[in-house]
């Protein structure tokens, strides 16, 4: 009975002296984990990239959230999370579990600047194989023009989408509606030309859609080249009225050349 207490109260002592002596010492509470190299997941991996994706892929879904913690969008790391996206993408590109982590749950992010991060991934994961791809390419347009408010990187986006085949319609002229809201509407207007020019399996509806397109861009280019004569000739009229203010005008921009 004696040899049974003092050995409980030996682990007690010890159990003691190591809380002591550890009770400092706190876990790292990182929100996105440092990303590893190429060849230490290949290593790691064992031979089977694609079990080992799968893992931390589930890793980084659930990163921030361990330890009972929630954490808000705004806190993560979005330059981490880029290169996670492209590390997991090395070691298997085709499915479409982290584009739609990245496009779906990551671009919600409070802090809008960095879902330049996330639309740049996506274009770089659908050049992988766009006809298979074509998808993250709209969101990637989707969330640069309406969150970004970056109509450049939204048709750069959606200019990889032109001339790709067996694709939906509607995502072949996104292209075009990008255009027109760059106000460059000869440039719409020849995407939707060469669309149906290059498919031959076009519905009803989208024919219709097509012709009124084009239709009505060339009613608005029209009343645009209206404008611009009526203001030439208010300008013209202007000059005549008062030479002598024309000929300043002229002296003054010359002068500043």
């Amino acid at each position: 009975m004696r040899v049974t207490i003092l050995a409980i109260l030996c682990l007690l002592g010890l159990q003691v002296a190591w809380w002591s002596h550890t009770r400092h010492i706190l876990p790292t509470m990182e929100i996105v984990p440092d990303v590893p190299g190429v060849d230490t997941v290949k290593a790691l991996s064992l031979g089977d990239d694609h079990a080992y994706f799968r893992v931390l892929a589930l890793q980084l879904q659930s990163a921030g959230d361990t330890f009972g913690r929630f954490t808000a969008l705004k806190k993560y790391d979005y330059n981490k999370l880029y290169h996670w996206f492209s590390l997991l993408d090395k070691l298997d590109w085709r499915s479409n579990h982290v584009p739609a982590m990245a496009g779906y749950y990551f671009s919600q992010t409070q802090h809008v600047k960095d879902v330049r991060y996330v639309v740049d991934y996506l274009i770089e994961h659908a050049q992988h194989d766009v006809q298979k791809k074509w998808w993250w390419l709209t969101q990637a347009v989707y969330l640069a023009n309406h969150k970004l408010k970056d109509k450049d990187l939204a048709l750069k986006a959606a200019n990889l989408l032109v001339g790709v085949k067996n694709i939906p319609i509607w995502a072949q002229q996104l292209p075009a509606i990008v255009h027109e809201q760059r106000g460059e509407m000869d440039d719409a207007k020849t995407i939707i030309e060469q669309v149906m020019k290059n498919t031959d399996q076009l519905t009803q509806g989208e024919l219709n859609y097509m012709r009124y397109f084009v239709e009505e861009r060339i009613q608005r280019l029209d009343q645009m080249e209206k404008q611009f004569d009526e203001a030439q000739t208010k300008l013209s009229a202007k000059e005549a009225a008062n030479p002598n203010s024309a000929k300043k005008e002229n002296s003054v921009k010359k002068k500043t050349d």
